[in-house]
């Protein structure tokens, strides 16, 4: 039997979503074991769903992967749980970067799940149900299974709202959240998002979520994610086992400053046979024994990194296993503590490993990922064919004494550039690249630990 899922989604871009799905989470996730899905990426909802009571979220992006590796991850997700929660980061009606399909109805009608609609109330009237009215006239095909009203007051035009959207639009009210609670709410997400220090406790964003969960009907919501349909088991090309995978072992670089992060390439990796031996580059002081690879991949803690810079001895030893030919791959953050020396945003120097010839500064962090078109270069040891990565943040080389390069990196038909590093059996890339896009990546990589065999 398919596992219940609801797919969750605003009328217009702002908090709202972010507040209903993290109350959501919190209601559900005390008696059941939740997969909250991000359809899309905002790095403030991902790390909200993070912080929640559910397993670790996980990333559907239809600008990168096709209809059949979608279902395939998903049912890989839904895996284990008890209930999905996929949450869309755009509204209901908008296509995530133009591609086919990706609207929230459409991943709604595709995954055969009830459609839960988040309303933003504050400081409006009965006026917001007909956004309501049009997305169900709009979206024939996905099965709106309720509404959370975000803000707003069960007295006077809030009661309206209620009346309205019960009689009118024949939608059922799975919650309303008081008006303070997301005033409150959306004053402590925004602060978070621009990089402040988050306020924790009962009144940071993680414990308004948990308020907010109170105020939302929990068996009606179950109710709710049970009426849904049935999905065959699609068959696993991408997350398939490998033959060359087995019984290798693949150190996972994990915990501050390095954040978890695009974990499709994880489960990918798993699914090929490898095991995978998770060390902290903030307290570990060298590599898991028998490694034959290395996985540097995440965002970046700013925070934090002046605990792995001071952590000089399993720096070192990065160095010493990159340079004598340990099959690497290193992405976004975990690219940049290969550098000499990285400044962070707030203007703080921090020595890193020194594997890569360059010294950079970080000048900003995106919300939502830039698309970028890449071409391998001759010299990318795994990478083969065109490929689309992304990017999340803005990055300027201070110092860079490149001679070979990963990628050409420019709009088409524009000038391209070089970008990321290979250093003989490591690539090392500031972008982000999903595996299971290409997974021919993955399976010259596992060759090349093959090949490495362990390192004592």
């Amino acid at each position: 039997m398919s596992v219940p899922r609801l797919v969750v989604s605003g009328l217009e871009r702002g908090p709202a979503v972010a507040l209903a799905a993290g109350a959501l989470l919190a209601c559900l996730g005390e008696r059941r074991i939740v997969r909250p899905i991000c359809v899309g990426l905002d790095l403030p909802l991902w790390r909200l769903l993070s912080a929640g009571p559910g397993k670790a979220p996980r990333i559907l992006d239809l600008a990168l992967h096709d209809v059949e590796t979608v279902a395939e991850l998903y049912d890989s997700w839904a895996a284990g749980s008890e209930l999905v929660l996929l949450v869309a980061v755009l509204p209901a009606l908008d296509r995530w970067q133009g591609a086919v399909s990706s609207r929230p109805v459409d991943v709604a009608a595709s995954l055969d799940a009830p459609l839960v609609l988040v309303v933003d109330a504050r400081e409006r009237g009965a006026t917001v149900a007909a956004a309501v009215y049009g997305a169900r006239a709009l979206a024939p095909r996905a099965q709106i299974a309720g509404v959370i009203v975000v803000g707003g007051d069960e007295q006077g035009a809030g009661a309206e709202l209620a009346e309205v959207l019960r009689r009118d639009v024949g939608v059922e009210l799975l919650g309303w959240i008081p008006p303070g609670l997301s005033e409150r709410f959306a004053s402590r997400y925004e602060s978070a998002s621009r990089g402040a220090t988050a306020t924790t406790g009962a009144d940071g964003v993680e414990g308004l979520c948990a308020e907010a969960g109170a105020h939302l009907q929990r068996e009606a919501v179950q109710s709710a994610a049970a009426h849904r349909g049935f999905l065959p088991a699609p068959p696993r090309r991408v997350l398939a086992p490998l033959p060359t995978a087995t019984g290798l072992t693949l150190a996972v670089a994990w915990g501050g400053p390095l954040e978890p992060f695009g974990l499709e390439n994880l489960d990918l990796l798993r699914a090929a046979g490898l095991d995978l031996a998770p060390f902290d580059v903030g307290r570990d002081r060298e590599l898991p024994p028998n490694s034959s690879g290395l996985l540097l991949a995440g965002q970046l803690d700013e925070g934090r990194l002046p605990a792995v810079a001071a952590n000089r001895e399993l720096l070192t030893a990065l160095a010493e296993a990159i340079g004598d030919g340990l099959p690497t791959l290193a992405f976004g953050g975990g690219a940049l503590l290969l550098l000499r020396r990285l400044a962070d945003s707030r203007g703080r120097s921090h020595e890193l490993a020194g594997v890569l010839p360059a010294e950079a500064e970080l000048l900003e962090w995106y919300e939502q990922p830039r698309y970028v078109r890449a071409r391998p270069a001759r010299e990318n040891p795994y990478d083969g064919e065109d490929n689309l990565l992304y990017e999340l943040f803005d990055l300027e080389f201070l110092l860079l004494e490149r001679d070979t390069f990963a990628y050409n990196v420019g709009a088409q038909g524009g000038v391209a550039q070089a970008e990321g590093f290979t250093l003989g059996a490591c690539l090392a890339t500031t972008l982000y690249p999903s595996l299971p896009r290409c997974p021919a990546v993955a399976a010259n990589f596992v060759t090349a630990m093959r090949l490495a065999g362990p390192r004592a």
